[in-house]
């Protein structure tokens, strides 16, 4: 059975004040000469992913290229990312994190990390991952419904 429109009313409001908290801990955490939380959440992606394109990235974040396209150039002048060019079409270029990058994202991880589990300290295990698992699974959810439909009997 289909969610009611009280609850989803109530889990939009749950997931606006997650995001909210979420953007607050996340600025605490950056530390000064370090990059935006918006560049350190591209950067964690891009560890993620492994090597991709650009577009491929600004795909996955649901955000329109050129927003990437700039970010991307923030981190490369930092040194946090690298790009080069696609082997298979040389119009394309293949993002990946630098070495300083990696050590970047690992600080604020570390620090992300032990704070989390200080505000988390009297949950059991269990109740994390349990709560990780139906997050993961909504967000897969509204990610599909954002996807662009095929009409009925094409392919995709």
């Amino acid at each position: 059975m289909a969610p009611t429109t009280q609850t989803c009313v109530e889990l939009i409001q749950h997931v606006r004040e997650l995001v909210q908290l979420r953007h607050a801990v996340a600025h605490r955490q950056v530390e000064p000469g370090e990059p935006s939380f918006a560049l350190i959440s591209l950067l964690s992606e891009l560890d993620r992913r492994g090597e991709c394109a650009g577009g491929t990235l600004a795909q996955e974040r649901a955000v329109d290229p050129s927003v990437v396209s700039r970010q991307i150039a923030q981190l490369e002048r930092a040194g946090l990312v690298s790009r080069r060019p696609s082997p298979g079409d040389g119009r394309v270029h293949l993002i990946s994190a630098t070495p300083k990058g990696t050590a970047v994202l690992d600080g604020w991880r570390r620090r992300q990390t032990a704070w989390l589990r200080q505000a988390l300290d009297t949950w059991p295990d269990d109740d994390v991952n349990r709560v990780s698992s139906l997050i993961e699974a909504m967000a897969r959810a509204v990610r599909e419904a954002l996807e662009p439909t095929t009409p009925a009997g094409a392919a995709r």
